[in-house]
């Protein structure tokens, strides 16, 4: 479960209204299952909750409970222990089921999960003993909290690789990398991206005969990715904006953060001949090839030019943060 997108659910609270899981949104979520309201362990897991609720706040997380009693029985429960968490009634246990909170015979197993800001799972707790358990979560999701304000780990890891191993990637991981891209947002949703995934031997080897010498890295490669379109799949936009390019832009830098976190190489190159890559692979003539990703795992640094290899295993360069970024007004 860890890792995993929640599922949508509409539910019923305590105070008889409607539920909805988007009412969560941009906020972390203590989701918890407890058997029955009105009982011993429930009662003080709820009033540890409880006591406790003000901190979660300012770790901007709000605390959910979820059993199959009525609305109507956890309302008496709320306003009987002075309980300020929300409870939420599921009488069929259907998303006590979708969570895995659900014993063999049926009952509920009292289970916790801590969800982040964009709705995944990133803590579990199943079997839950009470006691210190709602201090136990407050202590994960501060380390969480501090966690998810830093640098994301997966971009400040990606690199642009050029040592490359001739190891096969499979069509499952490369439909993998695609499906990333291919949910990249864009302009009214028109998902103007289009791919021709290369691995057959012969179509690899025209393609990589249609690029510069100083591209002979990709030599190894088992798989390269076309990434393809034109202007009228897209907004055109005042002042020449055509946004096809930027939306293409956005998926192929989910298909590389993808590839990060499988342990590949996604490189994107402009050094190609396009016309002659159109043709190899009948793209058509008004489209624009706009890049070509080269997909392998990791190969030998040893096997680069000098050049290549002081890169590949030297420090990454970036320009200080202030030659890039300007607040509020234009600078040189």
């Amino acid at each position: 479960m860890l890792f995993h997108q929640v599922p949508q659910f509409t539910l019923r609270a305590h105070s008889g209204e409607e539920a909805h899981s988007a009412r969560f949104a941009g906020k972390y979520l203590v989701l918890y299952f407890y058997p029955k309201a009105n009982t011993p362990g429930c009662t003080r897991e709820a009033e540890d909750f409880t006591a406790l609720l003000t901190e979660f706040r300012k770790l901007d997380a709000e605390i959910v409970g979820v059993s199959p009693d009525k609305t109507e029985v956890q309302d008496k429960f709320v306003k009987g222990k002075s309980l300020t968490v929300t409870m939420l009634s599921d009488p069929d246990k259907t998303l006590a089921r979708a969570f895995g909170a659900l014993k063999e015979k049926g009952g509920i197993l009292r289970s916790t999960f801590l969800i982040d800001r964009a709705g995944i799972v990133r803590a579990q707790w199943k079997k839950v003993k009470v006691d210190g358990h709602a201090q136990e979560v407050l202590d994960t999701l501060r380390v969480l909290y501090e966690s998810d304000r830093r640098l994301n780990p997966l971009i400040a890891s990606r690199r642009a690789r050029r040592a490359l191993s001739e190891a096969h990637v499979s069509r499952e991981e490369i439909e993998t990398m695609i499906e990333a891209a291919h949910l990249a947002p864009s302009c009214f949703n028109n998902q103007s991206w289009r791919f021709v995934a290369i691995d057959d031997p012969e179509t690899l080897s025209a393609v990589k005969a249609a690029m510069p010498r100083g591209n002979y890295w990709t030599g190894p490669a088992p798989a390269i990715i076309a990434v393809y379109s034109k202007p009228d799949l897209d907004c055109q936009l005042s002042d020449k904006r055509d946004y096809y390019l930027f939306d293409c832009g956005m998926a192929v830098s989910n298909l590389m953060m993808q590839a990060t976190q499988m342990g590949l190489i996604a490189h994107p190159i402009a050094g190609f001949k396009p016309v002659v890559v159109k043709e190899i692979l009948g793209i058509p003539n008004d489209h624009v090839l706009i890049t070509l990703v080269v997909i392998a795992q990791p190969g030998d640094p040893e096997k680069l030019s000098e050049k290549h290899r002081e890169e590949e295993l030297g420090a990454r360069e970036r320009k200080a943060l202030a030659e890039v970024l300007s607040w509020n007004k234009f600078k040189l």
